[in-house]
Order: C-alpha cells, then sequence, then structure tokens
C-alpha cells in the first residue's frame, strides 16, 4: 500500500528549484497575501541558502519594504529575511563573508533608484 502511495507522490524539488518559484511568484505577485506567503517561503531558505535567496529575490525584498509599508506583519517577515541573508547559518553551503557585501552593496544601489524615481 505505501509503495502506491509513494509512486503516486508528486516528484521532489530541491532548494534552489524552489526558491526560484518563491521569487518568480513575489515578483508577479499583485495581492498583498501572495507577495507575504512568498516572502514567508523565502525566509524559511534564507538562512541555509543566503545567495540563492539574495540573487534570485533581493530586489523583490525590497520593492516590498516600499510598497508594503503601510503593512505591519509583511514589513515585518521581509526584514527578518532580509536579516538572515546578511547573517546566514555558518554551516550553510552558502555562507561567506563577501554575501554581506554583495548584499550591502545591492541594497544600496537598489535603495538609490527609488529615490530618484521618488524624486522625478
Amino acid at each position: 500500500m505505501f509503495r502506491i502511495l509513494e509512486a503516486q507522490a508528486p516528484a521532489k524539488q530541491n532548494a534552489t528549484a524552489t526558491i526560484t518559484t518563491l521569487c518568480g511568484r513575489l515578483q508577479s505577485a499583485t495581492l498583498l497575501e501572495d507577495r507575504r506567503a512568498a516572502i514567508l517561503g523565502l525566509r524559511s531558505f534564507a538562512k541555509q541558502w543566503p545567495a540563492s535567496v539574495a540573487s534570485g529575490g533581493l530586489r523583490n525584498l525590497i520593492s516590498c519594504l516600499n510598497k508594503d509599508i503601510d503593512d505591519v506583519d509583511t514589513t515585518k517577515i521581509t526584514l527578518e529575511t532580509l536579516m538572515m541573508l546578511f547573517n546566514p547559518d555558518e554551516s550553510s553551503p552558502e555562507a561567506s563573508d563577501d554575501i554581506a557585501l554583495w548584499l550591502a552593496d545591492e541594497f544600496t544601489q537598489v535603495s538609490g533608484m527609488h529615490q530618484e524615481q521618488d524624486e522625478g
């Protein structure tokens, strides 16, 4: 019986494929609840897979800070996710001191773009 259920189970995704899917959902989401769900998913991967989450979702996470500024829950989980990216798990295969530098650089570039849009 168990083998029948096992054969019918959907294929397992690896972490990077799941992260890519969540980043795509975050980018295309028009509803606040959909963005929040995607961010929650990314947050669950941020400590162990910081480079993958950052490379696919950092700009969209920063964009959510501007877009969803009035929603405390979404802002909170977005900031928590960003903090996890800056402070990954030391045992992570993607942990590196260079990630924090890259994140800081990317964060200032995106923040600068948002300031220019607000002024223009």
